[in-house]
């Protein structure tokens, strides 16, 4: 997306975005900085619309969320075309490559221009030659070395703007560094900025974790493999991807355990969104590859709550974890909960 404001518009733009971004306690980043640019410069209501609803619903717009809004709006056409990044990444390299190659030529012929021009006027070859057709020789070829070199300069100044964007771009098409590469779900440090960001809004947003623990995995991995292992932390990985979409957030919390966090959304939608899961993964069925055996004891144990006005996220998180803990103690393949005020164990 590109801006075309002058400076003192841009400025006041900035000036209207950043008071809205500390009242709403948005993280200033680049990535904010210029959603908030565009919801005060009005040019594109449909952004304004979402941003409005956003900050109704959560006192603040949640990371996840922000950077969902960035890759819809503002950069939905760059990554419409990443598929044709390399390719245009080995075009762009080609041809500056083929521009140095011919730049290197002409630089070699206007070489022996030189040489042959010092040698006529020294008495050497061509020394026979006027002083007005050496000199017009030498203008002739100046010239064209000048051509080729300002070509060739101009060249390179529109790749830099072309090899910037691309790397970007590329960039974004690497592992991005907050997925967990088994389960294609959020990791830990994702969800701890944003249960961060949650829980120091100024209007405390009410929200709800659900963490989940997959029953007897040691056990599991000693008798059929970590590769067996592997494919079980994969299936419910996917189950949670399909079940829960923005906002909530799926994360693997570590090992074989999961987490989601879902914002201000109410005990009872997470009692029945781990209800709903905890069927499903019971319902998994994994057949061996060698003995054709089918495994379906494959199940979970899970502990909800809902955050309390003022407790730190570790607070919150231990009462979740208590909560999964006496699902654990209590038979397994269960949903506990801790209310508010339940101390953590």
């Amino acid at each position: 997306m590109k801006f075309a404001e002058n400076s003192n518009q841009a400025a006041d733009y900035l000036r209207r975005a950043i008071p809205l971004m500390v009242k709403f306690n948005i993280p200033p980043n680049p990535l904010n900085y210029a959603l908030w640019y565009t919801y005060v410069s009005e040019r594109m209501p449909e952004l304004n619309t979402v941003l409005d609803k956003t900050v109704t619903t959560y006192g603040t717009c949640p990371v996840m969320v922000s950077e969902q809004l960035f890759r819809e709006h503002m950069i939905k056409d760059e990554l419409e075309s990443a598929k044709d990044i390399q390719s245009s990444l080995i075009a762009l390299m080609n041809d500056l490559n083929d521009h140095a190659h011919e730049t290197a030529r002409r630089t070699c012929d206007y070489s022996e221009v030189l040489q042959d021009s010092l040698s006529a006027l020294t008495g050497g070859k061509n020394s026979a030659l006027p002083l007005e057709s050496i000199i017009n020789n030498l203008a002739l070829n100046t010239e064209a070395i000048s051509a080729t070199t300002r070509a060739f300069q101009t060249r390179i100044d529109d790749a830099q703007a072309e090899i910037a964007t691309l790397k970007a771009e590329l960039q974004r098409t690497r592992q991005d560094a907050r997925i967990d590469p088994l389960t294609g779900l959020f990791n830990r440090r994702v969800f701890d900025t944003e249960l961060q960001q949650l829980i120091s809004s100024p209007d405390g947003v009410k929200t709800t974790i659900v963490l989940l623990d997959i029953d007897f995995f040691k056990n599991f991995n000693d008798q059929y493999g970590h590769l067996m292992g592997d494919k079980v932390l994969q299936y419910v990985g996917k189950l949670l991807l399909e079940n829960t979409s923005e906002p909530l957030l799926s994360v693997r919390f570590g090992g074989e355990e999961f987490a989601i966090l879902l914002p201000g959304d109410t005990l009872d939608r997470g009692i029945a969104l781990a209800e709903n899961l905890r069927d499903k993964i019971q319902a998994i069925r994994i057949k061996l590859k060698k003995s054709g055996e089918a495994i379906s004891s494959i199940t979970a144990s899970f502990g909800v709550t809902q955050y309390r006005a003022g407790e730190t996220a570790e607070d919150f998180i231990g009462r979740a974890d208590s909560a999964l803990y006496r699902a654990k103690s209590q038979g397994r393949n269960q949903v506990q909960t801790a209310q508010a005020g339940t101390p953590t164990v």
